[in-house]
């Protein structure tokens, strides 16, 4: 039986878009939610929906992510809707971007997980720009939260991939190149990426190889939508170790 692809953070942005690309290939999913009465009302029909919250350690322990062939962090701080919005207190914010991602690795290390784990993170955290300063000054200080979480899974033990999104827009993808590359871009207003290719570049992430423990920058560029073949080959040529055998996953078709 396949293993199931698990998505934590569901109900909107990038995690939604993933769980929607990975139900549309006929991958099972298993979606973690804080409501899961209104995750059903927007994820796709099939999807095995579980309630969980980041910061709810016990919680995530009905998750069961030793089932799981990847796991995918997709949590991130939104306009106001349920709580966790812009303009909330530095320490409320990192207990969900920072101290939600050390909860879930943490769960996943005690089930005994050993897919790898995805983490959705931002581009150029580690260097000074105008446009990092102002999604600080919205979010918290959510660069930092971005680069030490990164840091936390890195040496968390488990096979991880991250990779770090351009400045994120609502459009509809397949519309331009995707391009991914190793991390070395500052943020910036005019290196975009659609939220649909993005999360295309991470279903791809969780298969390839070349992208065990390896983190990566993914963006847009004028140009043709890549192929899946073309997507995986960008992936490959970052390099990285195989996960130990059994482990590996098979490409989502």
């Amino acid at each position: 039986m396949t293993r199931p692809y698990c998505v934590v953070g569901v109900t909107r942005g990038t995690g939604l878009q993933i769980v929607r690309q990975l139900a549309e290939r006929g991958a099972p999913v298993r979606c973690i939610a804080r409501d899961p009465a209104r995750a059903r009302n927007l994820l796709p029909a099939g999807a095995d929906i579980r309630q969980g919250d980041v910061t709810d350690p016990n919680s995530l322990r009905r998750a069961r992510f030793s089932e799981c062939g990847a796991i995918f962090f997709a949590v991130d701080i939104t306009g106001g809707v349920g709580g966790r919005g812009f303009f909330k207190p530095e320490g409320e914010i990192r207990a969900v971007t920072y101290q939600g991602l050390v909860n879930v690795v943490e769960a996943a290390k005690e089930a005994g997980f050993t897919g790898r784990f995805v983490l959705l993170s931002g581009m150029g955290s580690e260097l000074p720009s105008f446009t990092g300063k102002l999604l600080n000054a919205i979010k918290g200080n959510l660069q930092r939260n971005q680069r030490d979480r990164d840091e936390y899974l890195r040496n968390s033990g488990l096979d991880w991939s991250i990779g770090r999104g351009g400045l994120l827009t609502d459009g509809p993808g397949g519309r331009a190149a995707i391009r991914v590359s190793p991390p070395v871009h500052q943020l910036s207003m005019f290196r975009r990426v659609a939220r649909a290719d993005f999360a295309r570049a991470l279903i791809a992430a969780a298969a390839a190889p070349g992208a065990s423990r390896r983190m990566f920058d993914v963006f847009n560029e004028p140009g043709s939508p890549p192929s899946d073949e073309a997507l995986a080959k960008q992936l490959e040529s970052l390099g990285g170790d195989r996960m130990p055998a059994g482990t590996e996953l098979t490409p989502v078709p």
